[in-house]
């Protein structure tokens, strides 16, 4: 795969299946990302229905908030699983 913004994705997605459900610091730590880039790709997989909000937790000031991959997101990593990376 020569598109680096694809494998990154497809790592990001498979993190979330290997840790579901996940929070935001567990990506960002188990994946060894930046909170930006954790962030951008949060709002990307949520907004293309990719991971859902499995629970949210209330917290002493932000809520924490624990993803999943939803069944189109498991298909999407089942089709980059058989192209070589």
């Amino acid at each position: 795969m020569l598109n680096p913004g694809l494998r990154t994705l497809v790592g990001f997605l498979e993190g979330v299946k290997r840790g579901a459900p996940v929070s935001f610091s567990g990506l960002c730590v188990g994946g060894r990302r930046g909170y930006g880039m954790v962030g951008r790709y949060l709002r990307f997989c949520l907004d293309r229905g990719l991971i859902w909000v499995v629970e949210v937790r209330k917290g002493r000031r932000y809520p924490s908030r624990l993803y999943a991959l939803t069944g189109r997101g498991e298909r999407l990593l089942e089709i980059f699983e058989d192209v070589a990376l």
